[in-house]
């Protein structure tokens, strides 16, 4: 497991005005922080996000700011309810200790004494309590400046915690689709003249998202007669055998049969021989079934036959 904490204790290299203009207080991280994890038991420290000073000449260096930050979280959350995300319960972490750090009332109390320019929000999170279907968020404020200037835009960040199962990774593609409506419909790798690349992203222990990277979303992008294209209400999703590797399912995201639209749901092609994660490569073939365009069960308008190798983390 990386963890990211950033020591304090360096020479400051804030950005200061040359004596002068405002002095700024900034999370650094804003406005969204998201970070993942190889599965752990033990109680690890994670650097949730920092916040900075930057001041505008030293005799503001020298003195002493006291910057509060507000946790918003269950507000947010409540306002955003699309979004993926848990808060993080207070069974899950305790607050590091922190030099200036110390919990209030609702929130963070930071004083920033002569000389810092930084502090850091950490969490000590116990591995053996998280839930690996869920991607826990908190969510925190600039309440009080503490006689700094606010940064536009860097005063409230997002920071989100999730443990990765095994599958998740960046992986490279390679293969074919065949489209029996339209023959122009091609692999993505054709218009790309090489490998696309997918992010595969932990939503369960055996399950995962599959993003494509050259669509930006849960898609399966193509090839159209040149252009990309992806199918609209389709991405897929894949659920595996953690004793044996093999790929038990693979399911359209949005809803297999998604009305009213297009009725499009994913499924493994049954004349795949190895569907199956192994050393770092998944070897994949998995059809779109589509009933308004093709009538006749089972309805299989697309074939996708593919191998996608691991690169990197994600």
């Amino acid at each position: 497991m990386v963890l990211l904490n950033a020591c304090v204790k360096d020479k400051y290299t804030g950005n200061q005005t040359g004596d002068a203009g405002p002095s700024y207080v900034r999370i650094t991280e804003a406005q969204v922080y998201s970070q993942f994890f190889a599965p752990f038991t033990t109680i690890n420290p994670v650097t949730m996000f920092s916040v900075r000073r930057d001041a505008a000449n030293s005799s503001v260096l020298q003195g002493t700011n006291t910057v509060v930050l507000t946790d918003i979280t269950a507000t947010y959350l409540a306002a955003h309810t699309s979004l993926p995300y848990s808060a993080m319960p207070s069974t899950l972490f305790t607050l590091g200790s922190q030099p200036g750090v110390v919990a209030s009332t609702g929130g963070l109390t930071l004083t920033f004494g002569p000389g810092d320019f930084a502090k850091n929000i950490v969490y000590n999170i116990n591995g053996a309590n998280v839930d690996l279907s869920k991607q826990y968020a908190v969510v925190y404020t600039i309440s009080n400046t503490g006689g700094l200037t606010r940064k536009a835009g860097l005063d409230t960040i997002l920071s989100t915690v999730a443990i990765k199962n095994k599958y998740d990774g960046v992986y490279t593609t390679s293969g074919t689709m065949v489209d029996v409506s339209n023959a122009t419909f091609t692999d993505i790798t054709n218009l790309l003249g090489g490998p696309n690349t997918y992010e595969l992203r932990t939503t369960s222990a055996n399950t995962v998202d599959v993003y494509d990277t050259y669509i930006g979303g849960v898609y399966v992008g193509f090839d159209a007669a040149g252009s990309g294209s992806y199918y609209g209400t389709f991405g897929v999703q894949l659920a595996f055998d953690l004793s044996t590797d093999k790929i038990t399912a693979v399911t359209n995201k949005y809803g297999q049969a998604v009305p009213p639209a297009n009725g499009r749901t994913a499924r493994l092609d049954p004349t795949g021989t190895v569907n199956a994660y192994e050393s770092g490569k998944i070897t994949i073939k998995y059809n779109m079934c589509q009933p308004s365009v093709v009538p006749v069960a089972p309805y299989v308008r697309t074939t996708w036959d593919q191998v996608w190798k691991y690169s990197k983390s994600r």
